[in-house]
């Protein structure tokens, strides 16, 4: 559905910031801004993304402290603008602009306070190509994924980027190679993975170190392979709450949905999710295949497609591997 592409921040924590944080007296529960820029959403959509950030703020119980701010344009990423004042929620901006064909959407985190490493404001793109294709279920599920990033799941978990406004870090790391292979060593999302009947040493990680292995959760919001997983909101469980609880946060488990680690593989679960969806539906492939992977999408077909495939074609397989849309989020 969207694939948050880990990019090296800009500017890495740019000190041009100067900000104070105000009295414990004034800490309010936590909630999350956003402020859409580039080009419009419709009022649909823009329903979804609020309807995103309502959910993500629920399952946090610790208050953001209220923090004042002077960001100068441009900082954390082009085209921002400058933001003065005081900040009682959590600031994202929604820029909606042209990406890769195979991109739905990256969301980062920017400047982190001194002390918890937590995240001041941050940004979200989503891609304008094939937006308007994008069902309200994939949008929302898009949304939700990146917010998650923007608060530091898969974005902090490696000390480069727990690098707070003053410039300090702790060192601490919660992603640890093992024969070639990574794993998320946090402790609250190791005992929730264990909880689920997890019997590796970590939980296993894609490439990016970003994501849980697809291979190992399938349809998990954080997982590498959730975007083969289509038409719903993928479930954020108790894994994704153990690793804001790793991070600092405090969390509504109670907030946490239904999830099972997968029997059999993903692309096998896949493949029968998409087709109890389509319901024996054909899916229509327009002539030359689809503009766009968010058009495949919505169109029901699993992801990724391979070539000779019907639907695939050269301008979505980024890398040439004969693989195209698999980035996922």
């Amino acid at each position: 559905m969207h694939s948050s592409v880990r990019r090296l921040w800009r500017g890495l924590w740019c000190l041009a910031l100067s900000w104070t944080l105000l009295g414990s007296a004034g800490a309010a529960t936590f909630g999350i801004e956003t402020r859409l820029l580039g080009r419009p959403l419709t009022a649909q959509q823009q329903a979804t993304v609020r309807e995103a950030a309502t959910r993500v703020s629920a399952l946090i119980t610790s208050p953001f402290a209220p923090v004042r701010v002077d960001i100068a344009a441009n900082e954390c990423d082009r085209g921002l603008p400058r933001v003065q004042g005081t900040l009682k929620q959590l600031l994202v901006f929604v820029v909606v602009k042209q990406l890769g064909d195979d991109v739905y959407a990256t969301g980062m985190p920017c400047d982190l306070r001194d002390g918890s490493y937590l995240p001041v404001y941050g940004v979200i793109d989503l891609n304008s190509v094939g937006l308007s294709e994008l069902p309200r279920e994939d949008l929302l599920d898009t949304m939700i994924h990146e917010l998650l990033h923007v608060l530091g799941v898969g974005t902090l978990w490696e000390p480069e980027y727990r690098v707070s406004v003053s410039g300090d870090t702790d060192g601490r790391t919660f992603v640890r190679r093992v024969g070639g292979v990574l794993y998320y060593t946090g402790p609250r999302a190791l005992a929730a993975y264990r909880a689920l009947g997890g019997q590796k040493q970590g939980v296993p990680l894609d490439p990016d170190a970003g994501h849980w292995s697809g291979q190992a959760v399938c349809a998990e919001i954080l997982s590498g392979s959730a975007s083969d997983f289509t038409g719903q909101v993928n479930p954020v469980s108790l894994l994704t709450l153990g690793a804001l609880e790793d991070l600092g946060y405090r969390v509504n488990r109670a907030g946490a949905e239904r999830f099972k680690l997968p029997q059999g593989s993903c692309a096998a679960q896949a493949k029968r999710d998409a087709a109890a969806a389509r319901a024996g539906a054909p899916v229509k492939v327009p002539q030359g295949g689809f503009a766009t992977c968010a058009a495949a999408h919505a169109a029901g077909v699993p992801l990724p497609i391979r070539r000779g495939q019907a639907g695939y074609r050269t301008g979505l397989d980024g890398d040439g591997d004969g693989l195209a849309c698999e980035s996922g989020r």
